[in-house]
């Protein structure tokens, strides 16, 4: 077995449909399969992994926090007399020493090479500043060198109790050690993430549907594609096309049309559904009921669980992204046959969020070196306290993560606040707004070819599946002739000849193939077959004409708008 063979093994073409929890796990599991296998043939010191990094911060730690190692509290006369009245001096001290923890880049010891968001960070720090970063990142790529190499000595012709504890070094320095707890919730994340984005078995779409058709309405901002590339298209007929249709139906079985970048876009910046936190808090409610005794549960939560999680990402992301009204998914939800369990698993995760919040913010204020039983009164921090707060922590520990307005801060605050403080966490309060803002801007212009492709998708989906499958018998009238069918397939055939390749492409020639084909025994066609052909016939017409070269632009200029207001602009 080589290396390849471990990708292999790990790898698995379905995992696009996991959530980034269970996807960063993954990463994880591989690096120390690839660890484990260079170091029992000697090669650790010969071979290094070298990842390239420039995404979001969800996708495996690539990504620049300017915040690592700052001072937590502020220095100031204002922010010592609220420390003094508030808190036991024991703790006032340690204050001084609290730091943000290193996070991304920073953090990390294998080689990278940084592109995207990492570089249009990078490049506009002073020289000094840069210098630093990289002067620390070779720092800590010489460490974990040097460790990886040490615990992978006693692998090499040793006796058997000291081959374990190499490979226990191992996993802890590239891994982490393995819990039960939380692969229990990785596992329940999964399960949600995948239903609320693909729908079950029987559903046979999801809401990614909506993010597919949002991210090819979006003109390209770099020269990297948003779609996954189809694979082999077949000119064969008959099993080969029900073979080829199912590739991609039920979406449940095979996950993400999308490439990541184009997938959370679409649905985070643009749909207002946080894509880092989808299923996370229905995954969260359900474990914390599990058991019939709640509070050992919410143990588990705070002990094993939180501690795992990217919080400060979470509340981030959450504050700035989510849209907990679902304002533009419930226009969209008509365009679904009732009862689709993704949209009931989608309002269980909203309705979850505002539960486990406060657990998240506690674990946020611990990871900066604070003690939360003294900044927290019950479940709430204590809004006395929170101008001692560097401002981006404020904004994301305030006792409501969704307020916009910095005068019910003050209020909780009281007192005299200090006007620079004051100003900043003014700005980094309307965020949300802004992000709101430049959402009804684009969805003013995409709504209607979006609403038109989604409804089109979801009845060619389900007659598809009924058609292919035979799970439902058609009741649908019979009155079309073969003829009428052969000549709008070799119409809508000529249409799809332009169509960029990828798997829409690939699935969309299929059922034209599949709905001409299959009635050629029929002295009459079922109605559902022309209204198929009909809805294939819609989806390639409007995405050849959806938006002019303004609307284009217009709706390139407001996603520009909002990726510079959240530093995700790469």
């Amino acid at each position: 077995m080589d290396c390849f063979d471990i990708f292999k093994q790990w790898y698995n073409p379905n995992l696009w449909q996991v959530s980034q929890l269970a996807g960063n796990s993954l990463y994880r599991e591989a690096c120390y399969r690839v660890v484990r296998w260079l170091a029992q043939r000697n090669l650790t010191d010969k071979i290094r992994i070298k990842l390239g990094c420039g995404e979001p911060m969800q996708r495996q730690g690539g990504y620049y926090d300017p915040t690592s190692g700052k001072p937590v509290v502020i220095t100031s006369k204002n922010a010592a007399e609220r420390l003094a009245t508030h808190v036991k001096p024991s703790t006032r001290r340690s204050t001084h020493y609290a730091r943000s923890p290193l996070q991304g880049i920073l953090a990390g010891g294998d080689f990278r090479t940084y592109q995207s968001n990492v570089m249009e960070h990078l490049r506009y720090l002073s020289a000094a500043e840069r210098v630093s970063i990289f002067h620390h990142v070779r720092q800590a790529q010489q460490y974990f060198e040097n460790e990886l190499i040490r615990a992978a000595e006693p692998l090499a012709d040793t006796r058997l109790s000291f081959q374990e504890k190499g490979l226990q070094e191992l996993e802890m320095l590239s891994r982490g050690a393995r819990d039960p707890v939380l692969d229990q919730f990785i596992t329940l994340v999964t399960k949600y993430f995948s239903q609320i984005l693909y729908g079950q078995e029987q559903d046979v779409v999801g809401i990614h549907v909506i993010s597919y058709f949002i991210s090819r309405s979006i003109p390209p901002l770099r020269d990297r594609p948003v779609v996954r590339p189809s694979r082999e298209t077949s000119k064969k007929s008959g099993p080969q096309i029900v073979e080829r249709l199912a590739q991609i139906l039920p979406l449940s079985q095979h996950g993400s049309l999308l490439r990541a970048i184009g997938h959370n876009r679409a649905q985070t910046m643009i749909l207002g559904i946080n894509q880092l936190t989808t299923g996370l808090f229905r995954a969260l409610n359900e474990f914390l009921t599990g058991q019939s005794i709640s509070s050992d549960r919410q143990t588990l939560i705070i002990d094993r669980i939180l501690p795992r999680l990217p919080v400060k990402d979470i509340l981030h992301t959450v504050r700035i992204f989510h849209d907990p009204f679902l304002t533009f998914l419930k226009q969209l939800e008509m365009t679904y046959p009732a009862g689709n369990s993704a949209f009931l698993a989608l309002r269980e995760d909203n309705d979850s969020v505002h539960t486990f919040l406060s657990l998240l913010q506690k674990e946020f204020l611990r990871r900066q070196g604070l003690d939360v039983s003294e900044f927290f009164s019950g479940e709430v921090i204590n809004g006395s306290l929170l101008p001692t707060l560097r401002p981006d922590i404020a904004v994301l520990v305030q006792p409501d993560l969704f307020n916009i307005d910095l005068e019910l801060i003050l209020a909780q605050a009281g007192g005299h606040v200090e006007s620079e403080w004051q100003e900043q966490v003014a700005t980094l309060l309307q965020l949300p707004a802004q992000i709101k803002y430049w959402r009804e801007k684009v969805w003013h212009i995409i709504y209607e070819p979006i609403r038109t492709q989604v409804e089109s998708f979801v009845k060619l989906a389900l007659a598809i599946d009924r058609l292919s499958t035979g799970h439902r018998k058609i009741d649908a009238p019979f009155g079309s002739e073969p003829a009428q069918v052969t000549k709008l397939g070799a119409k809508i055939a000529d249409l799809l000849r332009g169509v960029v390749d990828d798997s829409m492409r690939q699935f969309l020639t299929s059922a034209v193939q599949y709905l001409t084909q299959a009635p050629k025994e029929m002295d009459k066609v079922p109605i559902e077959v022309i209204r198929a052909l009909r809805d294939v016939e819609r989806i390639v017409r409007i995405e050849k004409q959806a938006l002019g070269e303004k609307e284009q632009n217009l709706v390139r200029f407001y996603v520009l708008q909002m990726a510079r207001l959240c530093g995700e602009n790469g």
